[in-house]
C-alpha cells in the first residue's frame, strides 16, 4: 500500500475541491513508478487515479494485468460530464471500477463506455470511529453529514414539528438561518460527539438531494449500528442498504411528506418501532456480507 495523497489529512476531515485537485498533481505520483509490473493487479482509491491512469496511458507507468479505481464519485452534473470526458480519454481494456451506487455504475456504462463486466458494485462499510455504548431517547431529531445534503428542506419541514432539531454539518455546508429556537446547528464535531448526539435522538433524518451518486453512507452506518429510526429522502445509494420498500423514505423536494413522516415517527410508537426493526435487520444483513476487504480482493482476482 502506497499513499499518493497528502500525509496530514484525517480520515474524517472534509477536503475541498481545490485541495483534491492539488493532491492529484502532487509529485508523490512518482512513488508509483516501481510499484507494479504488467503481471500485477492494482487498486487505486480516490482521485489520484486520474494522474495514475494518465501516466499508464503515456507509458510512464506499466499497464498492469488489471487495475480497479474506487471512490471517484461526484454530485454535480456539470462535474460529472467533465469527468466522463476524462475517463473516456484514459480508458483501456484492463481498467475497471468499484462503485458505491447504481447511479455511478450506470454512468460508467452508458456515458463512458466501460463494460458492465468491468464494474463491481460494493456496499461501502467500515468500522467508523466514535462508537458509543448507550442509546437513549431525548425526543430530538438528529441530522448530520456533508455531501449532497438538503438541510433547507429539513428546516422547512421541521419548522412546525414540536421537537428539538440538531444539525451537525460541515463548515462547507450552506444552511439557512433556522426559523425556530428549537434548532441547533453545530459544525465539524469530532466523530464521538457526532455519534453521541445521534445515539440519544429519537429519530434521525437524512435529507439528501436527488442528484449525486454515493452519499449518506457514513451516517447510515452509524444509524445501523445504533438501531435508530431513520426518515430519509429516497436515494438509490441508501436503497441499496435498506431496500426500496423501507417505510421511512419520502420523495425529494416534498416538504409536506418529510414533515408528516417526521411527525409520525416522533409520535407513533408502533411506526417508530417498525422503522427501528427494519434498520436493525438491515444492519444484520450488512454484517453477514463479511469483510469489505475480502470483497474488494475478490473483485481484483475476478
Amino acid at each position: 500500500m502506497t499513499n499518493l495523497g497528502p500525509d496530514d489529512v484525517s480520515p474524517s476531515q472534509f477536503r475541498g475541491k481545490f485541495a483534491i485537485l492539488a493532491s492529484m498533481f502532487s509529485r508523490k505520483i512518482w512513488r508509483a513508478r516501481t510499484l507494479w509490473t504488467r503481471a500485477d493487479r492494482v487498486l487505486v482509491i480516490g482521485w489520484q487515479a486520474l494522474p495514475v491512469l494518465a501516466a499508464i496511458k503515456l507509458g510512464i507507468l506499466p499497464r498492469p494485468h488489471k487495475i480497479l479505481v474506487m471512490a471517484c464519485f461526484v454530485h454535480s452534473a456539470k462535474a460529472r460530464r467533465i469527468i466522463n470526458v476524462v475517463w473516456k480519454g484514459l480508458r483501456f481494456p484492463e481498467l475497471g471500477f468499484i462503485t458505491f451506487s447504481p447511479g455511478e455504475a450506470r454512468n460508467l456504462v452508458d456515458n463512458v463506455g466501460i463494460p458492465a463486466a468491468s464494474i463491481y458494485q460494493h456496499l461501502w462499510r467500515q468500522e467508523l470511529n466514535g462508537r458509543v455504548d448507550q442509546q437513549t431517547d431525548d425526543g430530538s431529531i438528529f441530522t448530520g453529514g456533508y455531501s449532497n445534503r438538503d438541510y433547507d428542506l429539513l428546516l422547512s419541514a421541521a419548522a412546525d414539528v414540536p421537537a428539538p432539531l440538531v444539525i451537525v454539518a460541515s463548515s462547507r455546508n450552506q444552511i439557512s438561518a433556522p426559523v425556530t429556537a428549537r434548532t441547533t446547528i453545530l459544525r465539524d464535531l469530532p466523530e464521538t460527539e457526532f455519534e453521541q448526539l445521534l445515539a440519544k435522538s429519537r429519530v434521525v433524518a437524512m435529507p439528501l438531494k436527488s442528484q449525486g451518486e454515493a452519499c449518506g453512507q457514513s451516517v447510515l452506518l452509524r444509524v445501523l449500528r445504533n438501531g435508530k429510526p431513520l426518515v430519509a429522502t429516497r436515494h438509490e445509494s441508501i436503497e441499496e442498504y435498506l431496500g426500496r420498500d423501507y417505510p421511512g423514505f419520502v420523495d425529494h423536494d416534498d416538504v409536506a411528506a418529510m414533515r408528516a413522516t417526521l411527525q409520525r415517527a416522533l409520535s407513533d410508537d408502533s411506526f417508530r418501532a417498525t422503522l427501528a426493526d427494519t434498520i436493525r435487520k438491515a444492519g444484520q444483513r450488512l454484517e453477514q456480507r463479511g469483510s469489505p476487504g475480502q470483497e474488494i480482493e475478490q473483485f481484483l482476482l475476478a
